[in-house]
């Protein structure tokens, strides 16, 4: 999570507006005259379920909290952003500050990387090279994930960093060294087996670590989360397995060794998540990619119950990454990602299986299920299906699992599979998926559904937008050429996100004045649109694909407003209303914009 994101995440739109406005209740939104121009009837709307606002009237502009706090104090974006951190008790960064250690944080790591695998080279580590050997792990899979070795004693990290000039709190601030309460430092990782940890662009984020005497606790240890290290955003081997993934799809294992096994036996599309549950960024990474993946789990029978539980949040990251896939066009593959599952024999990780019989290996992967199909197996297997109690837990189960789809079309579809599959009525499952979904959001609210808009907790907002981030990185990578034979240019209304607003008004503006005069808080999301992987190789793709995208952003704008004007009593008491007026123009216009993006016919120049 950014610091932007953290601040917003704090906000409640519905307190920070009503210090403006005097807000009234209209169904679940919240209504006042339009604080930006004189009426006499309210058309101006705040949603506290998206944490958004919009004018309906003269204005038609609408945003999230930072841009309310923008247009309503006349401010830059970076001073709202300030104004707002400081109202959540947030103290920002200094990003040129941040960006700058974080330049030296990635030197330093690799600095410790060539340390420890110059150590694994020393006579005292022989016994580390053997337990390699015992592990199977050969010479070439050493040099190709730069394994390494942490001495024991005399912090030897930490006087070879200093020697290369490194202070004690940089050194600290990587994860490398920790801070007595005296104020001095030692080593924080002695005596284990090193795993240098690279992320997308290949930069020495982190380190893993086994350790080597049986005895000493943990058994496996990471960095800590460094400005530079966060194992939620990093897949382990992505680095080298990009290609592979690409060609032949994404097989996530649990651990290092894991993975390390799997490529030294030639299976190079292997990557490591770090933990058994995927996390938004890391389905992110493999979406670059591929929409193949497959999770090959361990045979853990004592661990099925937390098994289940990252599985589910697994599926959830699926499900709304597919959702946001709808209308995107030429950045992201067009099609859903496909989650399959395989799992190990009893007992076995991927590491066992491969060094037993390295051969089986692709065998066990064409016997993956589809996620749904795999857990409904699963379920079915370790309840009594004889019984009403054992079809209703795994039918309520389940039920889970598909209310965390977000596309009600793909929901439905999945219920009467599972209806079908456990002889239920698919209307009883339908009642009960809605009251699971009902008791879901109270789980995400952490508290009762509130009954007024002071008690609201805001449903959790996404911290990104792909449409949105597909036309900054293109406009970014491509330059303002395409714009010039667009009939209409994409409005900065149609980003939804302040950020993304700003660095688009920010990029039009630079490339008239020969730079790109974003805030310094907004450098690391535009560096980060910047390295996107388009792979638009050809003048006719690059104009393919921005027709696509500016329709899909414009698409997406207008059934935002739908969902919004769609959720107004004022709609449903005066059809000749101009809120009544601007729906039935957006539906038409969605129409087009549908006409438009279908694929011509093999008859069609």
């Amino acid at each position: 999570m950014t610091q932007i994101d953290d601040v917003k995440s704090r906000l409640d739109i519905v307190e920070l507006i009503s210090s403006y406005v005097n807000l009234q209740r209209s169904g679940s939104s919240l209504k006042a005259n339009c604080p930006f121009h004189q009426e006499r009837t309210p058309s101006f709307f705040v949603f506290p379920d998206r944490q958004s606002w919009r004018c309906f009237g003269a204005c038609a502009e609408g945003g999230d909290a930072l841009s309310f706090v923008m247009k309503a104090e006349r401010i830059e974006f970076r001073d709202a952003l300030q104004r707002m951190a400081a109202r959540v008790g947030i103290t920002l960064a200094n990003n040129e500050e941040s960006r700058g250690v974080g330049r030296q944080l990635f030197e330093i790591n690799d600095e410790a990387r060539r340390f420890y695998q110059q150590m694994l080279g020393e006579t005292e580590a022989g016994f580390v090279r053997e337990y390699l050997e015992r592990r199977g792990i050969n010479e070439r899979s050493v040099q190709t994930f730069e394994l390494g070795y942490s001495p024991p004693r005399d912090n030897r990290l930490l006087g070879h960093l200093r020697q290369a000039g490194y202070d004690d709190a940089l050194i600290a601030q990587a994860g490398l060294a920790r801070e007595t309460d005296d104020g001095r430092y030692y080593d924080l990782f002695r005596g284990r087996l090193m795993i240098p940890i690279r992320d997308w662009e290949a930069r020495v984020a982190g380190f893993g670590s086994r350790a080597l005497d049986e005895e000493a606790t943990p058994k496996y240890l990471n960095t800590p989360r460094t400005p530079v290290f966060d194992k939620s955003r990093i897949l382990y081997a992505m680095h080298v397995a990009k290609e592979p993934v690409r060609q032949r799809g994404a097989v996530i294992v649990e651990g290092y060794m894991d993975a390390i096994m799997a490529h030294q036996h030639g299976y190079d599309n292997v990557v490591a998540s770090m933990g058994t549950a995927l996390t938004e960024r890391q389905v992110d990474l493999v979406r670059r990619l591929t929409t193949d993946v497959t999770m090959a789990l361990d045979g853990d029978p004592a661990g099925r119950n937390a098994t289940l539980r990252s599985l589910e949040s697994s599926w959830g990251v699926f499900q709304r990454r597919n959702s946001a896939n709808t209308s995107v066009s030429m950045l992201q593959q067009p099609d859903a990602m496909e989650l399959r599952v395989a799992e190990l024999p009893s007992g076995q990780d991927p590491d066992d299986f491969i060094r037993k019989d390295p051969s089986a290996w692709p065998t066990f992967l064409k016997q993956a299920q589809e996620l749904f199909d795999y857990l409904l197996t699963s379920l079915s297997d370790r309840a009594d299906m004889e019984s009403p109690d054992g079809r209703s837990w795994v039918a309520n189960t389940m039920l889970r699992f598909v209310a965390q789809i977000p596309d009600p079309v793909r929901s439905d579809l999945y219920v009467d599979r599972l209806a079908a599959r456990l002889g239920v009525n698919n209307e009883t499952l339908r009642r009960a998926l809605d009251e699971i979904k009902r008791q879901l959001a109270r789980e995400r609210r952490g508290e009762p559904a509130a009954s007024t808009a002071d008690a609201a907790t805001p449903l959790p907002v996404r911290d990104h937008d792909a449409v949105e981030e597909g036309v900054l990185a293109f406009l970014l990578q491509h330059g303002m050429e395409p714009l010039e034979e667009y009939e209409e240019a994409p409005s900065a209304e149609w980003f939804s996100r302040s950020e993304n607003r700003e660095i688009y008004r920010s990029v039009i503006a630079g490339e008239e004045d020969g730079e790109e005069p974003v805030a310094p808080e907004l450098q690391a999301h535009l560096e980060s649109l910047r390295s996107k992987e388009l792979r638009l190789s050809t003048q006719a793709k690059r104009d393919k694909a921005w027709r696509q995208m500016s329709l899909a952003l414009e698409k997406e704008h207008l059934n935002n407003e739908i969902r919004q004007l769609s959720s107004l009593p004022e709609i449903m008491e005066d059809f000749e209303s101009p809120m009544a007026q601007r729906l039935l123009r957006n539906n038409i216009r969605i129409g087009e914009i549908d006409r438009l993006l279908k694929p011509s016919s093999p008859n069609q120049n």
